[in-house]
């Protein structure tokens, strides 16, 4: 379990909000990491918005987002035990409990298959 001056290094290690210039997430415009702790539960979110060429094709190129989405997320967490590891000087240990994914479909047209949407990946780590 965390203590209260480990769960502050993590929420400046992550936070990229208004005052902290720096933070992990990565520089995309249209895509972004974000991490909330939710007891000893570290749930990391990774939103792009993607572009699906047709219907037909969304199962195929949802694999793609599936795994670009993992390898991120991946890099993000390990890029936050590595700061961790500076700050607090212990490491982070954390086990993925579970990950999941979403596409919603945010624009259409009836006049063309292409189709805009937000692509989602929700994956919850039990840290120590």
């Amino acid at each position: 379990m965390l203590n209260t001056s480990e769960i502050n290094h993590l929420g400046q290690i992550c936070n990229d909000t208004w005052g902290y210039p720096g933070g992990l997430n990565s520089k995309s415009p249209s895509s972004s990491l974000k991490m909330s702790l939710q007891d000893n539960k570290m749930v990391v979110t990774y939103s792009t918005i993607v572009h699906i060429a047709s219907d037909r094709n969304l199962r195929d190129q949802s694999g793609k987002f599936e795994e670009e989405s993992i390898l991120l997320v991946r890099q993000y967490v390990n890029n936050i035990k590595d700061e961790f590891k500076k700050v607090a000087g212990r490491s982070l240990k954390s086990k993925e409990e579970a990950s999941r994914d979403s596409i919603e479909i945010i624009s259409t047209d009836p006049r063309a298959a292409r189709r805009t949407a937000y692509y989602r990946r929700f994956t919850t780590y039990e840290v120590e």
